[in-house]
């Protein structure tokens, strides 16, 4: 399943991305630097270096392949939701951005989910 995710090519990584210091900006800024065409979701609506952030997958200028959850599983719900509303099949939860819940709740909209692994080391 790990190879099927790498495939997607546009992702959006949810969680605090403005925020040097957080994994969700180390994250964003891997995935980039892979090659990966990546949008910052941001709660905060901060910026990221200079750059606009999107409150909502909603917000986004096209529908990412997949997201990467980075981000308190209860406040990533909505965005859960969201992906679903927007047919977004392939969801990433970082260790700590899951919940037995969440997952379930991806699954149930018929998601493909991968939980338990970072998307650094697998990638």
């Amino acid at each position: 399943m790990i190879e099927v995710f790498k495939e997607k090519k546009t992702w959006a990584v949810i969680g605090s991305v403005s925020n040097k210091d957080k994994f969700a900006n180390k994250i964003y800024n891997f995935m980039k630097n892979k090659g990966y065409k990546v949008y910052p979701v941001d709660p905060s609506g901060k910026e990221l270096d200079g750059e606009k952030t999107f409150a909502s997958l909603r917000d986004l200028p096209e529908k990412p392949d997949a997201i990467d959850m980075v981000i308190n599983p209860v406040r990533g719900e909505k965005y859960i939701d969201e992906a679903a509303e927007l047919g977004i099949k392939y969801v990433w939860f970082q260790p700590g951005a899951e919940s037995f819940e969440v997952v379930e709740k991806a699954k149930n909209y018929g998601m493909e989910v991968m939980y338990g692994k970072c998307v650094m080391v697998e990638f």
